[in-house]
């Protein structure tokens, strides 16, 4: 549990670091190199993932939704039909969060892949060497 607040947060951090200049889809790379280092198994890369990206995405859609008083998400709701400008938020959210969890499990299957885990040796193979 640990380690997967942990991995969610520095892809909240470095996601918020690397927005200003890059593209959106910098997040998948982020999170697969978070992936490789911090998760222990597939499901806590994928919901360190998901937890990091969807942070990240729904508080600078949430942010930037405030910063104009919600006219933009209505009128982009408009376009889907009547979708609310929570909803849109939240759906946002949830892109992100996607985006970045089948990164950050890409990474853990790469290092499982890639990695060979050490030969563990009982107390009677080293008593007999």
């Amino acid at each position: 549990m640990k380690n997967t607040l942990l991995a969610a947060l520095v892809i909240f951090v470095l996601g918020n670091l690397c927005h200003f200049g890059l593209p959106w889809w910098c997040l998948v790379p982020i999170a697969a190199v978070v992936g490789w280092f911090s998760s222990r198994n597939g499901w806590s890369a994928f919901f360190g993932g998901f937890l990091g990206g969807f942070l990240l995405w729904f508080v600078n859609a949430w942010l930037a939704d405030n910063s104009n008083d919600g006219m933009l998400s209505a009128k982009v709701g408009q376009l889907f039909k009547g979708v609310q400008g929570t909803q849109l938020l939240l759906i946002a959210g949830l892109l992100g969060g996607l985006l970045s969890a089948f990164g950050a499990l890409s990474g853990r299957w790469a290092k499982e892949m890639l990695v060979r885990p050490a030969k563990k040796r009982n107390y009677l193979q080293e008593r007999r060497r």
